[in-house]
């Protein structure tokens, strides 16, 4: 049978531990133990709200209102094209799902209008073909929320606003073009664009061309010619919150004050 030791509790605790900690109290102990606590919850909350700031930065989920932008255009001018296909339609890859950019397309431009026995009549810069596009792009903008939308009309500016260019951007976007095109041969359909020139001919200052810009309800010379250069520095230097991934290592646009 193993032989017991006699060796006691305090020899033990003075083989196994420093003599810093033989003398240690009870107090003293629970003193550390607290400090180490309060740390450890201080590093804890400091890690929590750098994740939560990282997730509300992607998801836009911040106090900070979005940007509003607002184009106005019509569908077959040469600008107008070359603006959504090299500025406005890359801006909204970057940072369309982000939530600090708040989109609107008003598809009018120059045209003119007059009402003969209920029906409104269009007449546009670039011809009927001018026309047909806008409409379609209303009645998209009608039944679709803006990412499937924007990506539909972004589409069909590509190719041209045809009505064989319109069934095929749709189908690229899963969207029901049967809905578009009626919507294009209804008195609803004329009464949406109808209520796209009044918002055009609302604007102040007046429009003098297209595209058009008011950037959170403010026109001027400067932030027209900055979003038509830079419309994701803008975007990103105007938003007063987090700025998510899209706008990294992005130069400031010009102050506007």
């Amino acid at each position: 049978m193993p032989e017991r030791s006699s060796t006691t509790g305090a020899q033990l605790t003075a083989g196994k531990y420093p003599p810093s900690l033989h003398t240690m109290d009870v107090e003293n102990c629970a003193r550390q133990c607290l400090n180490t606590l309060e740390a450890l919850t201080e590093w804890l909350a400091s890690a929590v709200e750098k994740q939560c700031s990282l997730w509300q930065t992607k998801k836009g989920l911040t106090d900070a209102p979005p940007v509003q932008l607002e184009l106005y255009y019509e569908s077959r001018c040469p600008d107008c094209r070359q603006y959504i296909q090299n500025q406005l339609f890359p801006t909204w890859q970057k940072i369309g799902d982000s939530g600090i950019l708040n989109l609107t397309l008003v598809p009018y431009g120059n045209a003119q209008e007059q009402q003969y026995d209920g029906q409104w009549y269009f007449t546009c810069q670039h011809g009927a073909t001018e026309c047909l596009g806008n409409l379609i792009e209303t009645c998209a903008l009608n039944f679709y929320a803006m990412p499937q939308a924007f990506r539909f009309i972004s589409c069909l500016e590509y190719y041209g606003p045809t009505l064989t260019n319109a069934e095929y951007c749709a189908s690229m976007q899963s969207l029901d073009y049967s809905k578009i095109e009626t919507c294009t041969q209804s008195k609803a359909g004329n009464d949406m664009e109808h209520q796209m020139a009044l918002k055009t001919n609302a604007l102040n200052p007046p429009h003098r061309y297209v595209p058009w810009f008011v950037l959170n309800g403010v026109h001027t010379r400067q932030i027209q010619n900055e979003v038509t250069s830079n419309t994701l520095g803008v975007v990103c230097d105007t938003y007063t919150g987090p700025k998510p991934a899209g706008c990294a290592t992005l130069p400031k646009a010009c102050s506007r004050e």
